[in-house]
C-alpha cells in the first residue's frame, strides 16, 4: 500500500486565496472569496447559509437567487484543527478523489479554510452502507484501481464520499 498521495496530473490546481474568514463574523471573508471565486455575482445579492454548526468546522453556502443551483460551500477550519488534520495531505485526497469523479471541485484554499462545489445528494443511513448494491461497490474493479492508487484512508473517504455524493447507484464512477 503507498504510503504517500500520488495527484494526477488531470487534477485541476487548486489556487490559494490570502484571505481570512472569521468564524464569528464570516461575511466579509467570505464576500472576498467569492468576488474572487464568482467574479459576476454582486455582493449585494449574495446569500449565506449555514449547513452545520460542527464540532471543528463550519460551513457555509454561499449562492444568489433562490433556487440554489450554484453553491459555493465555504469550510471554516476549527480553532487549532490542523494538529489533527494534516491540511496538505487533506487538499491532495480532493485531488485525487475529485480526478476519480469521487468528490466536488475544490475551487480553493484560504487561511483558514477551502471552498468546494456543492453537490445535491441524499444522506445515507447506516442500513444503506450495509445493503448489497453498496457494499459491492468495494469490490469493484474501479475500486480496487483506487486500492492499489492510495493509502487506506484516503481509500476509505473516497468510498464514503462517492456514496454520499450520488443519489442513485446507477451510474456511479465507482460502480462501473
Amino acid at each position: 500500500m503507498a504510503s504517500y498521495i500520488h495527484v494526477p496530473d488531470e487534477a485541476p490546481v487548486v489556487p490559494k486565496i490570502d484571505v481570512t474568514v472569521e468564524e464569528n463574523d464570516y461575511r466579509p471573508g467570505a464576500l472576498k472569496l467569492m468576488e474572487e471565486l464568482r467574479p459576476s455575482w454582486r455582493p449585494s445579492e449574495i446569500k449565506m447559509k449555514f449547513f452545520t454548526d460542527g464540532i471543528t468546522n463550519k460551513l457555509l453556502g454561499c449562492y444568489v437567487g433562490a433556487a440554489m443551483q450554484d453553491v459555493v460551500l465555504v469550510r471554516i477550519y476549527g480553532n487549532k484543527t490542523e494538529l489533527l488534520i494534516d491540511r496538505e495531505n487533506e487538499v491532495k485526497s480532493f485531488r485525487v478523489l475529485h480526478a476519480h469523479r469521487c468528490a466536488p471541485r475544490l475551487y480553493c484554499t484560504f487561511n483558514n479554510g477551502l471552498c468546494y462545489e456543492f453537490l445535491q445528494g441524499t444522506a445515507l443511513e447506516p442500513e444503506h452502507i450495509r445493503s448489497q448494491p453498496v457494499f459491492s461497490i468495494y469490490l469493484s474493479p474501479s475500486f480496487c484501481y483506487l486500492a492499489n492508487s492510495c493509502p487506506s484512508d484516503i481509500l476509505l473517504l473516497g468510498f464514503l464520499q462517492c456514496l454520499l455524493l450520488h443519489s442513485s447507484f446507477n451510474g456511479w464512477p465507482c460502480c462501473k
